[in-house]
């Protein structure tokens, strides 16, 4: 079985509903149970409950952080592999999401956002976690009916409801999208 690589993308901070941390470990439990690898941003909030979540079920995780573990603010726990990019919070997005097949969002706010859209613009298979918080409700108000962000229509966004649906959905929907790098020029 080939080991997928599923991110886990949503808000370092402490402020969601208790349930979306809740989703976020067991989201990270599923992973880690299926046998695949969980990619996170190396923070607290909900990338640490999702990897805690795998770490109670005997998974592997890798967390991509911006700068050196010893100078980082925000460094959560439960932390397998550590990548210090030595870029921004915002330019470690790029590696992040090129690292996954998938990616899961639960809560997060505008960071979560560019994580998203990144994930849209290279194709990758996208599932929102519904009633988490913040992002995942403003991605319903800028998608079109058919589940995609423009007229490009790179890869549909998924909406589950629990962690078991979404992590079947990432694990499915993974390859039907396509990169905008591979699209032609406007005329």
């Amino acid at each position: 079985m080939k080991r997928l690589q599923i991110g886990v993308m949503g808000s370092w901070r402490m402020n969601l509903p208790k349930s979306s941390y809740k989703v976020a470990e067991q989201v990270g439990a599923e992973i880690a149970r299926k046998g695949h690898v969980l990619v996170t941003g190396g923070t607290t909030g909900i990338g640490e409950y999702a990897r805690r979540g795998n770490e109670k079920n005997n998974g592997i995780n890798i967390s991509l952080i911006p700068q050196l573990k010893e100078t980082y603010n925000y460094i959560g726990k439960y932390m397998d592999i550590i990548i210090s990019t030595g870029f921004t919070e915002e330019g470690r997005i790029a590696i992040m999401i090129n690292s996954c097949d998938a990616v899961i969002i639960i809560g997060g706010s505008s960071g979560t956002l560019i994580e998203t859209l990144t994930a849209y613009l290279l194709g990758k298979s996208i599932v929102v976690v519904e009633d988490t918080g913040l992002t995942t409700k403003n991605i319903k108000k800028i998608m079109d009916a058919e589940h995609y962000l423009d007229d490009k229509k790179l890869v549909r966004i998924h909406f589950a409801k629990n962690a078991k649906e979404a992590v079947n959905l990432a694990i499915k929907n993974i390859g039907k999208g396509k990169s905008s790098a591979g699209l032609p020029p406007v005329k």
